[in-house]
């Protein structure tokens, strides 16, 4: 295809006019740009749309052609079926309009699935909350997006997690409420293995006295109960909802980035 591509450019004349960069798109780094339009393999549909609108180039916009279930995924709003976490991290900092519907039989040859063109412009304005922070709070959130939040908080595992990304953040005494300078050092894979091969659960629970993680629940429950948060479920939470929970959790102490890995 690159080669077919530069004979087209060759034949018009126009070679001074284009710059072909035949590398991964996952892995190398982006030149400045201003506008994307894209077919993009689907499989890789997601990771590359974070490392567009987290990425350090300010662009004006990116129109993408994706499969349509993976489009009406990026583009559901709290309470629909298909409300999700790429959704909510990806709408945090930009807005993503639909354009059109495109059926597999535009094809040739014909694919298994229908796709859509949707156009996704960065936000000028980007809400103040250390983005790190914020895509741990979303993973914890969205792990079992129909549960409430009550539950989610009192499962032993996940208060665990928490009481010791909090007691981290507690001893370092400096998360940034901001940081919008691109998405490096934030993980979205889950790592429950500590240096000596045992779960964090473990460990944790056999050093950390009941009566702590006890008050330590009771405070989470306590801010949920106070903001009305408790028996709601993240599948049917605005951002602006989730932030300010998250903004009252952080000032209550409870923080969900490891700040080791920081």
């Amino acid at each position: 295809m690159v080669d077919a591509l530069r004979k087209r450019v060759a034949d018009r004349g126009s070679e001074d006019r284009l710059t072909v960069i035949q590398k991964d798109a996952l892995k190398t780094e982006f030149p400045p740009f201003d506008i994307v339009v894209a077919n993009i393999p689907y499989q890789i549909s997601s990771p590359l749309i974070i490392k567009l609108v987290y990425g350090k180039i300010q662009f004006r916009s990116a129109t993408l052609l994706l499969q349509k279930e993976f489009a009406r995924r990026l583009l559901a709003n709290p309470g629909d079926s298909e409300y999700n976490r790429l959704a909510v991290n990806v709408k945090l900092v930009a807005d993503v309009e639909f354009a059109m519907d495109v059926s597999k039989r535009d094809f040739l040859p014909v694919p298994k699935v229908d796709s859509s063109v949707v156009i996704i412009r960065p936000k000028t304005e980007l809400p103040k909350v250390n983005l790190a922070e914020w895509w741990a709070f979303t993973r914890t959130c969205f792990g079992k997006k129909n549960k409430t939040l009550g539950a989610t908080f009192k499962q032993k595992r996940k208060l665990m997690e928490i009481f010791k990304t909090s007691t981290l953040a507690g001893l370092k005494k400096d998360v940034a409420i901001t940081n919008n300078d691109g998405i490096s050092g934030v993980s979205v894979e889950d790592d429950d293995i500590d240096e000596e091969g045992n779960s964090e659960e473990e460990s944790l629970s056999s050093s950390v006295p009941e009566g702590e993680m006890n008050l330590f629940k009771e405070k989470i429950v306590g801010v949920l109960r106070a903001e009305g948060f408790e028996d709601k479920r993240p599948s049917k939470l605005s951002n602006d909802e989730l932030l300010h929970l998250l903004a009252v959790l952080n000032h209550a102490g409870v923080y969900f980035h490891n700040q080791a890995e920081s």
